[in-house]
């Protein structure tokens, strides 16, 4: 099982990239869970949403004990203020978008990667890179 744990803020399309993804998989024959997590809704009210994409049934049924293969960060402020690589696998991979290699040297209770993707581009732009990059990490199969 792949676990992908979106994060970001409401007014963000953490949900849509999470929906994308997830279509992706279902196209691919998987099977798939979604999950998604807000505490309200309130423009810039941080939120994630949990993906869960398998070749068999899926029978874990909570999003609370997180335990990903892969973090995608929508929006950099989140940092300072919790800990998006709460239960990150060891060697787990954190997309995020231009964001300062020294955080993840202020962050290294756990072994993990972070992969900076550099754009100024749009939000649909800044989506595709990151479809584009989980297709490249084998997490999808496909994205259009």
């Amino acid at each position: 099982m792949i676990e992908i744990r979106f994060h970001g803020r409401y007014g963000q399309p953490v949900a849509a990239l999470a929906g994308k993804v997830a279509q992706a998989a279902l196209a691919a024959g998987k099977y798939v869970q979604v999950f998604e997590n807000f505490a309200a809704y309130r423009p810039g009210a941080p939120m994630y949403t949990v993906v869960r994409i398998a070749d068999s049934f899926i029978r874990e049924r909570s999003a609370n004990a997180s335990r990903p293969d892969v973090v995608v960060l929508l929006d950099n402020s989140l940092l300072g203020i919790m800990d998006v690589t709460r239960g990150l696998k060891a060697g787990g991979i954190v997309i995020a978008i231009n964001v300062d290699p020294a955080v993840k040297r202020s962050n290294q209770r756990v072994n993990w990667q972070l992969l900076s993707l550099d754009s100024d581009a749009s939000i649909d732009k800044k989506e595709e890179m990151i479809l584009a990059e989980l297709s490249k990490l084998g997490m999808l199969q496909h994205h259009n």
